[in-house]
């Protein structure tokens, strides 16, 4: 009975949405040979088709095929034989109308061209205006390449946030939108939501400077975090001489803020030659046997305790020594 009511449902959209659902493509892999000619559109209307997707880069060259990805979809109810299928919830979806505007108002989508020559002349709309909703649209190779030095890092965000928001705010202090090469907002790959943080990729170095400005400026209500981006690597409890390859061995974690105090302490530490010149993490720190914390406590230091504390405390306890003479009687014999 619940198959026929999709199925009724499904008569009922026009033929352009239709042709989504018998879209057999998964959502992250492609095709053999088609990457070369895929490009990737983000920040699109949430009510755009496949057919106005392809009409937008008609004058590039032949486009074979266009798909529609990252929809926000309210979830719907499946048969037994079909429960944790997310593709094809997500289609009955999509084709039903059951999209959550509120967690997301735009869709992300790929355009698959005849040959490669059309792709070259895709990526020179980057930034243009989609007609009907004035979005300024993201055009991108399939896998693009990002270029840390010319993006900064944006986090404290709410989770509505929207593009046209970061643009708007980054753009008025950074010259214009036009100094905006894209913005990249990392969601929730279930609800769509943002995660709190985005990416800025300007297109000049020089930009960047500026907008570091904006850290502790206020953008959708909330005083956003704005820092420079840069890769982070992770190895056995942080040991950048682990190189065996094994589980244990570095592995890029994804584009993280880096702090200007951790460079502070490598050169500090550098200069003290704690450590090698040619290091490039903070060495981790040995954790104290049980014997060593003992001794520790015995000679009255403290972990985390500054030196003036620690002298303070040990003349705090032989004035109380000395009062407590007094108040018994200094010099007198014992009985």
């Amino acid at each position: 009975e619940l198959n026929q009511k999709n199925e009724k449902k499904s008569k009922e959209v026009d033929n352009d949405e239709k042709e989504e659902e018998d879209d057999e493509d998964d959502e992250e892999g492609m095709k053999e040979g088609e990457e070369d000619r895929t490009i990737f559109v983000g920040n699109l209307p949430g009510a755009i088709t496949r057919k106005e997707l392809a009409r937008l880069f008609a004058d590039c060259g032949k486009v074979t095929s266009t798909r529609i990805r990252s929809v926000a979809v309210k979830g719907v109810k499946l048969p037994k034989e079909q429960a944790g299928n997310q593709n094809l919830m997500r289609k009955v979806c999509a084709n039903t109308n059951l999209v959550d505007e509120d967690s997301k108002k735009t869709v992300n989508g790929y355009v698959v061209f005849a040959d490669t020559k059309s792709v070259q002349e895709a990526l020179k709309l980057n930034n243009m205006k989609e007609p009907n909703s004035g979005l300024h649209i993201r055009v991108d190779s399939s896998k693009p390449t990002y270029d840390n030095k010319r993006s900064v890092f944006v986090g404290n965000l709410p989770y509505g946030i929207m593009e046209e928001q970061l643009r708007k705010h980054f753009g008025e202090a950074c010259g214009g939108v036009d100094n905006i090469e894209n913005v990249r907002i990392v969601r929730d790959n279930e609800t769509m939501k943002c995660k709190g943080f985005a990416y800025v990729l300007f297109k000049s170095r020089d930009i960047v400077a500026e907008a570091l400005r904006l850290h502790g400026s206020t953008c959708a209500k909330r005083e956003i975090r704005v820092q420079v981006c840069g890769r982070r690597y992770k190895g056995a409890r942080g040991n950048e001489d682990d190189n065996t390859g094994g589980r244990n061995a570095n592995r890029y974690e994804g584009r993280r803020a880096t702090e200007g105090a951790t460079k502070r302490i490598l050169n500090k530490m550098k200069g003290k030659r704690e450590i090698s010149s040619k290091a490039t993490l903070l060495p981790h720190k040995k954790r104290k046997t049980h014997s060593e914390r003992n001794a520790a406590a015995k000679s009255g230091k403290k972990s985390g305790v500054s030196r003036r504390d620690a002298a303070q405390t040990k003349v705090n306890k032989r004035v109380k020594k000395i009062e407590k003479r007094i108040r018994t009687g200094m010099g007198k014999t014992k009985r």
